[in-house]
């Protein structure tokens, strides 16, 4: 018997709106209704259905093209992975070769990975306007347990990890969503700021369409947190979904900014401050926010704290990072300490384990990696984050921080060891650490520590940048005679820290 929640809970809603006149899209000031969505979607799905393959990359550009390529790949089962145009060529070369696949759609003509075997597909010729639709796009039935998405992560190793999202994974997000209290209506005019490499972006197009609501999207190049201000300006957006720093960098501009609109605001991949929260909600005291937080793969979200007029006076925080709340209905958790033991106390931190219907079958070809950060207990998988967390009042989670040294830059996951070893390779060896640190906006970047003499680093840098994206990049290259180590002989990093001022 086929499981399809899937069905259920996302095309079945979206189809439903597929002769729509209402905007789907909103996308640098064009906008597109479900209907064009749906027209664009046919065309790709006649490219794609009868593909070999069910693995299929996108070039994910800002474009109805790329989302409508979306719709197209799950209606007949396949699954997308989004390659970023602002991420080095080689990373997409790793990435395909990864999974193996040999077609690649892409809304941009002058895309071309050059790699022997695989195959662009153009959708660039797709027309949304004066398109006589033909109806030949049926839903092919495909069980639950079918991959949606697959994200690549920054991976230790310098080569980045598949995270895989099932189709059941995606439909428990959309149900635990539901069960938070975001009453999202099809009168909502929601943002989505966030490039498809980001699993944030899931959330962000995923939630409205099923809601029948509109989607204002960023360009890729664009300076977000001005175009969110124009944005709110011209359009009067109701549900925005973002990282905290985007709020940070509006903070300067709070008499300029238009915030009557907002009912929701929905914040993950960073940790929320008080000061920001509290700022922003002084623009517009009748909003409520959701802090979220979850991990790629825990399917985007996986806990919430609301905040509303209620409490926003004083949100529940430790050192002014207001805490992550408590798990989605489909979601489950519980905090180790260093032997494994389950912690069950108030206020003893712990490494948080994830487990339910959201959560990952696992990593692509990556069985090391599986076994590493999967775990059985008491009969039920569970994922070790990395992150350190304790119980607060009323069993809410208070955010530490990362147990290793992975970092959100932008939201995005970056594993510092990636950037230290990519440095290794192009310097002949050189040993370096990287570390991260907050400038002069609050905002966190990285410094490369680089042991040995001074040296013209500019080749070094331009290299760097053609094998990592552009949040991966140190802001600041630093150097020292000997990387301090501690009495177990590892790298000091509070010590580089406070050698720094970083």
């Amino acid at each position: 018997m086929i499981s399809n929640n899937f069905y259920e809970s996302f095309l079945k809603p979206v189809f439903s709106k597929k002769d729509s006149s209402d905007v789907a899209f909103c996308i640098r000031d064009k906008v597109y209704s479900y209907a064009q969505l749906f027209d664009a979607a046919e065309q790709i799905y006649d490219i794609v259905e009868n593909l070999s393959e069910n693995i299929i990359g996108l070039y994910a550009t800002d474009d109805i093209r790329t989302y409508a390529s979306i719709i197209a790949l799950w209606t007949c089962g396949k699954t997308y992975v989004p390659l970023n145009p602002n991420q080095p060529k080689d990373r997409h070369v790793d990435v395909v070769t990864s999974v193996g696949t040999h077609y690649i759609l892409s809304a941009d003509n002058k895309y071309d990975i050059s790699l022997d075997g695989v195959n662009m597909l153009s959708t660039k010729d797709v027309v949304v306007s004066g398109y006589v639709r033909k109806d030949t796009m049926s839903i092919k039935q495909v069980d639950d347990s079918a991959l949606a998405y697959i994200i690549f992560t920054s991976g230790s190793t310098g080569k980045p990890k598949g995270v895989l999202l099932t189709r059941s994974n995606v439909a428990a997000f959309i149900d635990s969503m539901d069960n938070v209290g975001l009453d999202i209506t099809s009168t909502d005019k929601c943002l989505q700021p966030f490039d498809l490499t980001f699993d944030f972006s899931v959330s962000g197009y995923v939630i409205p369409l099923v809601k029948g609501a509109s989607i204002y999207t960023i360009p890729q190049k664009a300076i977000k947190f001005s175009y969110i201000a124009g944005l709110l300006e011209d359009y009067h957006l109701t549900v925005l979904q973002m990282v905290p720093s985007m709020v940070r960098n509006m903070l300067p501009y709070m008499d300029e900014l238009e915030l009557e609109s907002i009912r929701y605001n929905i914040f993950c991949g960073e940790a929320l401050t008080g000061k920001v929260l509290k700022a922003w909600h002084e623009g517009n005291q009748n909003m409520v926010s959701y802090n979220m937080y979850g991990p790629t793969e825990d399917t985007v979200f996986c806990t919430y704290y609301k905040i509303d007029k209620s409490n926003i006076p004083n949100p529940l925080s430790s050192n002014d990072i207001i805490n992550i709340g408590k798990t989605f209905v489909n979601s489950g958790l519980l905090l180790l300490d260093d032997n494994d033991q389950i912690i069950k106390d108030k206020d003893i931190e712990g490494e948080l384990c994830l487990c339910g219907s959201q959560l990952t079958p696992g990593y692509w070809m990556n069985e090391k990696e599986n076994e590493a950060k999967f775990l059985d207990i008491n009969g039920e998988r569970y994922y070790r984050t990395g992150d350190l967390c304790y119980y607060g009042d009323d069993q809410n989670l208070m955010y530490v921080g990362r147990k290793d040294f992975q970092v959100k830059i932008n939201g995005f996951r970056v594993e510092l060891g990636e950037i230290e070893n990519k440095y290794s390779e192009i310097s002949g060896g050189r040993f370096a650490v990287v570390m991260p640190f907050v400038n002069e906006q609050y905002n966190t970047e990285l410094a490369i520590i680089i042991e040995g003499k001074e040296y013209e680093f500019k080749d070094h840098k331009a290299q760097l940048a053609n094998e990592l994206p552009p949040y991966e990049l140190p802001a600041k290259w630093l150097f020292i005679k000997s990387i301090p180590l501690n009495e177990s002989g590892k790298v000091d990093r509070k010590a580089i820290k406070k050698h720094f001022e970083l």
